[in-house]
């Protein structure tokens, strides 16, 4: 053996091979978080399976070689099963196996080969000693060792070879047995047991390795499946959550399950915040009766497609989005709950709003011109000349009676110049140019304005301003007039003596800045933004005010929301930037 290199043992590395020693042994638990097997001297105690110490001859011990009493093998084997787990790594679970057989057959040596289970190509190589280096490149099976476990050639797999008989491991000359590991129909390694030269087997060895081997096989095999199940979890997790188009999945109890990054996008929360939430109960009030029927049938395994929902957002407002339901199936055929995939309609359903709005203004712009033209100069010749016999008959002693019917036609002017005037606001947009303002100091400035509504209404102003809240860019004047109407509004709806209007301001991120007016008065219908809807007495309003009010705070490149209950008060959230944006 000397002379020839080819029959001395090495133990190099084959270039892109991983091979594991043996993993070394402490008590109680080795360092890879595995208990470590029983060690070899407890085996044999209770096996007898140690050497005769009356024979001389080093050969003559090795020929007394007995297996493993039953009772042992129970035990070991047991052990093994709770300790190794599909969780570790192959070659943690091949060491922790062939650690456990080294411990219950003293004076045998083992290897265990592996291959990858699609390519073939050479993963593992685990021994107990020093491989010859042939037997370590590609592993081989024996035809007698496939016949034994009811396998045909065709199970053979690309990295594995098919011999006649067994091919020495680790010594020339030296006997032993095989067992191919198998996964579905595929060899994938095998595991092969050598005894030292002139040792013949004992009768029982190869029945007990070949049941620790089928574990071993099995063990392997199913921690690959659990690598692979993970893997396609992950994946489809992934896919999932980094899809463009907002995904939400809902159990059978209506809990939101998962949802993805669009979705968090789109709403603005954060996951743990939906996690778990009813899903009915998080979509506003007005769509949950529309939304629950195809739920229903969504659980009855029918799909639905391009409806609309809209989403509430964080900071105030609605995102709208057209989803499509799928039913998610059990293994079992029943539904576990069901998918919703959607697209973004925000930004149609806006511009759809704003060219309605835009057609309107044009409209309003032209109509507006128009009476601005024919009534402005004879209604400031009514308004000045009524105004001036007014006030020469106050200073004659005139009647009462007159001196009414002539305040009836300056206020009736006055009305008339005022809706004049609202119209050419509410239809061209205002010249001046933004600066930074504070928006507390607007408020203050807005209230006091209001003064005598708010006295007049017997109404209680109260105020929380948050002192972080920065300036914002904004056209002053407009400013005044969005937080007036807001003001007016409230007063006249709030109940006599007894109103109190609450008005908050608080950043909400680095770009924006939430007001909110609050009152408890009587509450106000969705329709209050379109123009010339008024829920004030006729003669009473123009119905222009919030229209003007939704423009303005629209130029600021901001947004206004409202949320109202009959008789249960009105609350009017304003959004508006920080920084100066340019449209």
């Amino acid at each position: 053996m000397k002379g020839d290199p080819k029959d001395r043992p090495d133990d190099t590395p084959v270039p892109g091979e991983r091979e594991s020693a043996p993993h070394p042994k402490v008590r109680g638990r080795d360092r890879r978080g595995m208990r470590a097997p029983t060690r070899s001297s407890d085996v044999q105690a209770l096996s007898g399976a140690t050497p005769s110490a009356d024979a001389d001859e080093t050969g003559e011990r090795r020929k007394l070689l007995e297996s493993p009493a039953p009772d042992a093998v129970l035990a070991t084997v047991l052990e093994l099963a709770r300790q190794v787990s599909v969780e570790n790594h192959d070659e943690e679970i091949v060491g922790g196996y062939l650690d456990t057989l080294g411990a219950l057959f003293p004076g045998r040596r083992f290897a265990v080969r592996l291959v990858a289970h699609d390519s073939g190509r050479l993963v593992l190589v685990h021994a107990t000693g020093k491989l010859f280096e042939d037997r370590r490149q590609r592993p081989e099976v024996t035809r007698e060792a496939l016949r034994r476990h009811g396998l045909g050639e065709s199970s053979e797999s690309p990295g594995v070879d098919v011999v006649d008989a067994w091919l020495p491991l680790f010594e020339r000359g030296a006997a032993g047995f095989d067992v191919p590991m198998v996964d579905g129909e595929r060899v994938v390694g095998v595991l092969g047991v050598e005894y030292p030269v002139g040792v013949e087997e004992p009768e029982g060895d190869r029945h007990i390795v070949v049941q620790i081997g089928l574990q071993l096989g099995a063990a392997l095999r199913n921690a690959r499946l659990l690598r692979e199940s993970r893997y396609l979890r992950d994946y489809l997790s992934k896919l999932l959550d980094n899809a463009n188009a907002p995904i939400v999945v809902i159990g059978k109890r209506r809990d939101i399950r998962v949802v993805n990054r669009a979705f968090l996008a789109l709403t603005g929360m954060e996951r743990d915040e939906l996690l778990g939430q009813d899903f009915v109960s998080f979509l506003p009030e007005q769509d949950r009766a529309r939304l629950l029927p195809i739920f229903i049938s969504a659980l009855r395994g029918e799909s639905a497609s391009n409806f609309e929902v809209r989403l509430p957002r964080k900071n105030g407002g609605f995102a709208r989005v057209a989803m499509n339901t799928a039913s998610i199936l059990r293994t079992a055929g029943d539904v576990e709950g069901v998918i919703a995939i959607g697209r973004d309609l925000t930004e149609v359903r806006e511009l759809q709003e704003q060219v309605i709005q835009a057609e309107k203004l044009a409209t309003l712009g032209q109509l507006a011109a128009g009476v601005v033209h024919e009534l402005n100069n004879p209604l400031t010749s009514i308004s000045v000349y009524s105004d001036y016999l007014l006030k020469k008959l106050e200073t004659q002693g005139a009647e009462e009676a007159d001196l009414g019917k002539l305040r009836r036609i300056v206020q009736s002017a006055d009305r008339i110049l005022n809706f004049t005037r609202d119209l050419v606001t509410y239809a061209r947009p205002s010249t001046e140019q933004p600066r930074l303002v504070s928006i507390q100091d607007v408020l203050e400035q807005s209230i006091v304005f209001c003064e005598h509504v708010v006295d007049d209404a017997g109404a209680r102003v109260e105020r929380e301003y948050r002192k972080a809240v920065p300036p914002i860019w904004a056209v002053e004047s407009q400013l005044h007039q969005v937080f007036i109407n807001l003001i007016t509004n409230a007063c006249h709806a709030m109940p006599a003596g007894a109103g109190v209007l609450r008005i908050e301001t608080e950043q909400a991120d680095e770009d924006f800045v939430v007001v909110r007016l609050a009152d408890n008065g009587k509450g106000i219908p969705d329709r209050v933004f379109e123009p010339f809807f008024s829920t004030k007495g006729e003669g009473k309003g123009t119905g222009l005010g919030l229209s003007i009010v939704r423009n303005i705070v629209q130029q600021h490149s901001g947004a206004i929301h409202v949320a109202s209950y009959v008789g249960g008060g009105t609350t009017f959230e304003i959004t508006l930037p920080c920084r100066l944006r340019r449209k």
